[in-house]
């Protein structure tokens, strides 16, 4: 498996042990921002679940695009977030801070 894979079943991984994290990335435009996330389903509304999961569309996502998925608890919907810029992942219930660099 690709260190790239890896890297994002990683950073899935402690997003959904978790259940709420936050997030700080660099966007495309070099802005950076600060997201409140979950991949919790009991924190997302019903009707915001996905109809199914297809994992080929995700690992594409991932190895083309460095593009994951996660709901976005301020804005309420499902927002990208481009794992290979993220500078760090906090999780709020120990306070640990993660640094993510692919670069």
């Amino acid at each position: 498996m690709s260190e790239l894979i890896t890297s994002a079943i990683d950073f899935l991984n402690k997003i959904k042990l978790e259940k709420m994290v936050i997030v700080k990335f660099e966007k495309l435009d070099g802005t950076e921002r600060t997201m409140t996330c979950t991949l919790d389903f009991s924190k997302i509304p019903r009707e915001k679940h996905p109809k199914g999961v297809d994992l080929a569309k995700i690992l594409k996502l991932i190895n083309n695009s460095h593009i994951l998925k996660v709901y976005d608890l301020e804005k309420q919907d499902w927002r990208s977030v481009p794992f290979d810029r993220v500078d760090y992942l906090i999780t709020p219930s120990n306070k640990k801070s993660y640094r993510i660099k692919l670069k």
